[in-house]
């Protein structure tokens, strides 16, 4: 079996951390600041509704995601993984399962933390790429560059479009609610697995 995992809100507990980016880049950028009181609101939306709230026209978005990532730089280290994460990926490994990270985030940030939690060799690919949208090719090419069989590919991830990207590419979804979106609104995408826990993993078949 091969776990394919999204990064952040998924792996590493990076939701506080990378509202306060946007935050700062919001004078920059001239779009809505998230007040911090109000950050776990956006858990009931998708991305794309997020940035209509936020009014960031379409054409501001790679910029102010490569100076997010840059500015994701300075505090990777400092963010952990969420419990009992670590000790099931290394569980996973450990029963045969291949496992492999895509991710929006940058290949750099990533890679980093990994070596920082002593978990790198856990993985057997790290594939990075920048578009906010559009995650469904990302995954295409890595499933077929690792020449992975579908019917046994899981796609493990946060958001609502993490769910999409695994249905249009015929594998399994496996949605986890501690990350960005809510339960709520991650049942209403009907993933193949719904999970509230990392221990969840270990029984998936």
């Amino acid at each position: 079996m091969y776990f394919i995992f999204d990064f952040d809100g998924t792996i590493i507990d990076s939701f506080q951390c990378v509202i306060e980016k946007f935050n700062l880049l919001s004078k920059t950028f001239k779009f809505k600041e998230i007040p911090l009181e109000e950050a776990n609101s956006l858990k009931n939306f998708s991305i794309q509704e997020i940035i209509q709230q936020l009014n960031i026209p379409l054409y501001k978005i790679p910029p102010v995601l490569r100076l997010a990532r840059k500015y994701l730089h300075e505090d990777m280290n400092t963010l952990s993984p969420f419990n009992h994460v670590a000790s099931v990926l290394k569980s996973l490994v450990d029963s045969g399962m291949t496992l492999g990270i895509l991710t929006s985030n940058s290949k750099e940030n990533v890679v980093s933390w990994l070596n920082h939690q002593k978990i790198s060799e856990l993985f057997t690919f790290v594939y990075a790429e920048s578009p906010l949208f559009g995650k469904k090719n990302l995954l295409k090419r890595v499933i077929k560059k690792n020449k992975m069989p579908r019917e046994k590919t899981y796609y493990i991830g946060d958001e609502v479009r993490d769910i999409e990207a695994a249905k249009k590419c015929g594998i399994y979804s496996v949605a986890v609610t501690w990350g960005f979106n809510s339960a709520k609104i991650l049942s209403e995408h009907h993933p193949d697995f719904l999970i509230d826990h990392p221990q969840e993993l270990l029984q998936i078949k």
